[in-house]
């Protein structure tokens, strides 16, 4: 489980620094362009995923069970609503093919945190 936090840790923190410090340089390869409000917006994703960074943080150190069990849960709900979006965003066409590279990460992830989600359940 570590192993996975560690991984989500270090994606959302690339994403969530460049959401927040530069968002429209993150998402111009994926063809997509930012007016001022959608900036901000941006910039309010970015600092969630950072705060998801520093929940994944304690989770690694923890010997609590427990929370590392609410932190699967937290991180498959977030992935779960997310891939939804993300692939309705690519089948609209709002970002170019290179988008997929995304929901592919998300599915990974969502896959991974799944597996954890349905074993603490079996546990519970």
């Amino acid at each position: 489980m570590n192993t996975l936090f560690l991984v989500a840790m270090i994606i959302q923190a690339l994403f969530g620094l460049g959401f927040t410090l530069f968002p429209r340089l993150m998402l111009a390869p994926f063809g997509v362009t930012l007016d001022p409000t959608a900036t901000v917006f941006a910039n309010l994703f970015g600092s969630t995923l950072i705060g998801y960074v520093i929940l994944l943080w304690f989770a690694r150190k923890t010997d609590k069970l427990e929370f590392k069990k609410i932190t699967v849960y937290s991180e498959f709900v977030f992935l779960l609503l997310s891939t939804i979006f993300m692939v309705i965003t690519q089948l609209k066409g709002l970002m170019n093919p290179l988008g997929w590279a995304i929901v592919i990460e998300h599915i990974v992830l969502l896959i991974w945190f799944g597996y954890f989600f349905l074993k603490n359940n079996k546990t519970v």
